[in-house]
This record gives structure tokens, C-alpha cells and sequence, in this order.
């Protein structure tokens, strides 16, 4: 009876060990496993980071050669302007070009051969900004005009009518027409009467829209001429 009891403790046990050593070794192989996911991911990240320095080196490089070449464009031989008419902005637009300036100022070019041009650098593959396509979108359209602003002056209706007298032929003719369909006396010259209307209406608390469908004009133009008289 001793030898049976003997026995099958003897059986226990070594189950017992042999179990534990497999279950130690079964978790020494998962403990290895995962210490070489670690030390994947860890490679991984670190090329990760190498990769994002890399990333970032290379931008801030294209940058500042965007910026240098912003700065330098007047210099270089693609530049087809004379370096002396060009004036650099920067934002939003890179250049305004006053094409026969030097020669117009040196008595060697006519007012007829002057030109204005709106001009940004682009290196690479950049394109222009969603802001810098409205303002080409403006520019084409003949948005575009010339004014004198004199914060001393005592005299606001003659210097309306200096500005009438500055203003270019802009925006074109058929842009206008289409226009004066919707508002029939947008761009016409303002008349002193229709100033003292405008300025009572808007004091009686009209709003821009409002003027806007008594004057038959934009409300881009009734703010335009608020601002001018003082109002805005």
C-alpha cells in the first residue's frame, strides 16, 4: 500500500514539474517574443523620427529657397524686367512691376509704354495660394484703380473729383455692361446731389444693401464712397 501511495505521489509531482516547466518555458518563448516586437517597433520609430527629420530638413530647405529666390528674383537671368522698376511686397503677392518706369523717369520712355504688373515667385512645384487666385481672379476682371488719399484735405468734393479724374479705363467696358444690368449706375461718376442724399439716408440709419437699391449701384461701391465721405 505504501509502495501504491508512494507511487502515485512520485506521478503527481512529476506532473506537477513537468507542467511547471513547460508553462516557464512556454513563458520564456512569449517573453521573447514580444521583447522582439519591442525592439521592432523601437527600430521602427526611430527610423520613423529619422524619416520625419528628413521630411522636415527638406521643407524648411525648399523654403528658404523659396524665399532667397523671392528675394533675388529682380537679379536672375529669367527675370524680364529691369531690376530698378520692380518693388518687392511679399505678402500676399511677391512683386509689383512698374514696367518702363526707369525709362520714363531717365526721359527715355513714354507714359504709353507704362505697365503694371502684379508678379509672384514660384520655386518648384508650388502653385499660387487660394488667396493669391482671388486677387489674379480681381486683377483680370479690371478690378483695379488708382487713388489719392489726403488725410489734411479740406476739400473732400475736389478731391472726389481728381480721383474721377485718375481713373483708369477699368474695369473693361463689357465687364461694366454686365454689371449696370443689376445695377444701372454702377461706376458712374457721383454727383454732389446724390453725395447729400447718401449721407442723409445713411445718418437716418439706411444700411449699406438698402442704399445700395436706391442709388442702383453695388454695395461694394455704396461702402466705397461711405469711406470716402467719412462715414465708414
Amino acid at each position: 500500500m505504501e509502495i501504491i501511495v508512494s507511487l502515485l505521489v512520485g506521478i503527481i509531482l512529476g506532473s506537477s514539474i513537468t507542467y511547471y516547466i513547460a508553462q516557464k518555458s512556454q513563458h520564456v518563448k512569449t517573453i521573447r517574443e514580444y521583447e522582439s516586437r519591442i525592439q521592432t517597433l523601437e527600430k521602427r520609430h526611430q527610423q520613423d523620427i529619422k524619416d520625419a527629420r528628413n521630411r522636415s530638413i527638406d521643407g524648411s530647405r525648399a523654403v528658404i529657397k523659396g524665399k532667397i529666390a523671392e528675394q533675388l528674383a529682380p537679379v536672375l537671368p529669367n527675370f524680364k524686367y529691369l531690376p530698378s522698376d520692380a518693388r518687392f511686397i511679399g505678402d500676399p503677392i511677391d512683386y509689383i512691376i512698374f514696367n518702363g518706369y526707369t525709362q520714363l523717369k531717365d526721359n527715355s520712355g513714354s507714359e504709353s509704354d507704362l505697365e503694371i504688373i502684379i508678379l509672384d515667385v514660384k520655386t518648384g512645384n508650388a502653385s499660387l495660394s487660394q488667396l493669391q487666385q482671388a486677387i489674379a481672379k480681381a486683377i483680370n476682371a479690371g478690378k483695379v484703380r488708382f487713388e489719392v488719399i489726403r488725410p489734411d484735405a479740406y476739400d473732400q468734393n475736389q478731391l472726389n473729383d481728381q480721383n474721377q479724374q485718375l481713373q483708369p479705363s477699368f474695369p473693361p467696358q463689357k465687364y461694366i455692361t454686365d454689371i449696370r444690368k443689376k445695377h444701372p449706375r454702377a461706376y458712374e461718376a457721383w454727383t454732389k446731389e446724390e453725395d447729400e442724399k447718401l449721407i442723409r439716408l445713411y445718418r437716418e440709419g439706411l444700411k449699406p444693401n438698402q442704399l445700395a437699391i436706391e442709388f442702383q449701384r453695388q454695395i461694394g461701391g455704396i461702402r466705397s464712397r461711405l469711406k470716402k465721405l467719412g462715414l465708414l
